[in-house]
C-alpha cells in the first residue's frame, strides 16, 4: 500500500542539520504516527513521502521554505521580566502565550537580569535550517 491522502503512516527517522548535528530522532516503540494530508509534518517531508510504501528507506533534504520557514527577526522581542510573574526563567525555556493568531510557542533566548528584561523568540527552533532526514517507512494503512 502506498502513501496517499488519508493513509495512516508510521515512520522512523533521524533528523540532522547541515553540519550533521542530531536534532531529533525516533526510537523503537516511539515512531512518528500521523495521517497523511493532515499537515502533521512539514510540507517538504509530506511531498517526499507521497507514493512511498512500507519498508522504503530514503534520505531527503528539505529547505527552510518547505520546512519550518525562514528565521524572522521580527519574532524576537524584549519583554519586561515582570511579565513572567516570578516564573523560574532560564535560557532555552519554552512557554506558550496568546498572540493575535492564537496560542504561540516561544523560547527564552536570554534573561538580562541587570535590565529586568527577557529576550523571547517566537520562531520554531528549526526555522531557517535545512533539514536532513533519514527516513524508514514502517507501516502504511
Amino acid at each position: 500500500m502506498k502513501i496517499e491522502n488519508g493513509k495512516k503512516v508510521t515512520l522512523e527517522f533521524v533528523l540532522r542539520d547541515n553540519k550533521g548535528n542530531l536534532l531529533d530522532k525516533t526510537t523503537k516503540g516511539d515512531e512518528l504516527i500521523f495521517t497523511y494530508g493532515d499537515e502533521a509534518v512539514v510540507i517538504g517531508l509530506e511531498e517526499a513521502l507521497l507514493g512511498k510504501k512500507s519498508g522504503d528507506k530514503f534520505n531527503v533534504k528539505i529547505a527552510p521554505n518547505k520546512g519550518y520557514g525562514e528565521y524572522d527577526e521580527n519574532l524576537t522581542i524584549e519583554m519586561p521580566i515582570e511579565d513572567f510573574d516570578g516564573m523560574g526563567l532560564y535560557d532555552g525555556l519554552e512557554f506558550e502565550a496568546e498572540t493575535d493568531d492564537g496560542v504561540g510557542v516561544f523560547t527564552i533566548k536570554e534573561v538580562i537580569s541587570e535590565e529586568d528584561k527577557v529576550v523571547v523568540d517566537g520562531n520554531h527552533p528549526y526555522a531557517g535550517m535545512t533539514l536532513n532526514f533519514e527516513i524508514k517507512v514502517v507501516k502504511v494503512k
